[in-house]
């Protein structure tokens, strides 16, 4: 829970030996310590708010952000296309022109935008942006998240093919939707982001199809009636469902089904007996995600688990002293939940 792990989480100094409530690492320092938090999504910013409120005399916020803004609510993406406004997804007020929003200067946070952490040197403490700046610290928390996982369909290479995860592929796909004149697409993948992109695509205007392999629509979730419940919700609401499809090819206007074609994407193929091709201009894949932990992988000291994921403790602690993960990329008990509570 969010309380466990917020006073579990300790700011060892140079020396020490992170212990869960260890005194020698929850002493008041006179110097602050530094923590860096990499990735500013919606798990790394509650992370630093919940830190701040129990600690903020404490600490120094440092965080790394990939993307060109502060920290947003991509669960409520769909709701971009209602004002197109990124202020109204922020986590914490609105952005000013340069993507930052006044909790950081208020906060005393350094936030390094468009800087995305490319290395992390347990040896030396210290964390290196692609801009070239290193970072010290006497404490990481590696809340990078994940990314979609697009499977290797012939086709996935073509124009039109998008993933949905960020303002900018929403942004791309609109940009894709006005140039190419699309009127049909299809969403790969029924599960809940499925779902909530196949209502972004029909929010943009665009006939919507939902591609799903297993035989009903979020079958980790659900079962066969709770599909049918589901599935006449959302045909009421004018999307189309397409359940047990076996996509074999994304189709090029140039009818090409390699993985080399460039054409733009012209259809959905499928391995299905007797099924026909799906005429789409643009496709949509949400077929799940991956851990981001290339920074662990590539440190050779953070420990990884064979599908994927951080190996953390009960208290997010990861195998290298000083460092924990959060989020997505937390492996616990061989199992990622993904909360967004720290």
């Amino acid at each position: 829970s969010t309380t466990t792990t917020t006073f579990a989480f300790v700011v060892p100094t140079a020396k020490s030996t992170i212990h869960g409530l260890s005194s020698s690492t929850t002493a008041l320092d006179a110097e602050k310590k530094r923590v860096v938090v990499i990735g500013n999504g919606m798990v790394g910013q509650r992370f630093m708010e919940n830190l701040l409120d129990t600690a903020k005399d404490d600490v120094q916020l440092c965080t790394f952000c990939e993307e060109p803004r502060a920290a947003y609510n991509r669960v409520k993406l769909t709701s971009y296309f209602e004002t197109r406004n990124p202020s109204d997804l922020s986590m914490t007020s609105e952005f000013d022109p340069e993507g930052r929003t006044a909790w950081y200067q208020d906060n005393d946070v350094e936030l390094y935008l468009g800087d995305k952490a490319v290395a992390i040197d347990t040896e030396s403490k210290t964390v290196t942006g692609a801009s070239g700046k290193t970072i010290p610290y006497d404490a990481c928390v590696l809340a990078t998240g994940s990314f979609p996982f697009v499977p290797p369909i012939p086709g996935k290479q073509r124009p039109g093919v998008f993933v949905y995860r960020t303002i900018e592929d929403l942004e791309s796909m609109l940009a894709y939707a006005k140039e190419h004149n699309v009127q049909s697409a299809a969403v790969i993948g029924g599960g809940l982001l499925g779902l909530e992109a196949a209502k972004a695509v029909k929010d943009m205007g665009i006939t919507s199809h939902i591609i799903e392999f297993a035989d009903i629509l979020m079958c980790r979730q659900i079962d066969q009636g709770g599909h049918n419940a589901l599935a006449e919700k959302i045909e009421s609401m004018g999307l189309h469902i397409h359940c047990g499809a076996r996509t074999e090819s994304f189709v090029g206007t140039d009818g090409s089904t390699d993985m080399d074609s460039t054409a733009p994407v012209s259809a959905l193929r499928f391995s299905n007996e007797g099924w026909d091709d799906l005429p789409v201009q643009m496709v949509v894949v949400s077929a799940g995600i991956k851990p981001r932990d290339e920074l662990a992988r590539n440190s050779e000291t953070i420990q990884v688990g064979e599908r994927g994921g951080i190996v953390v403790d009960d208290y997010m602690r990861t195998t290298q002293d000083g460092v924990y993960a959060i989020g997505e990329i937390a492996l616990y008990n061989n199992f990622i939940y993904g909360l967004i509570a720290p």
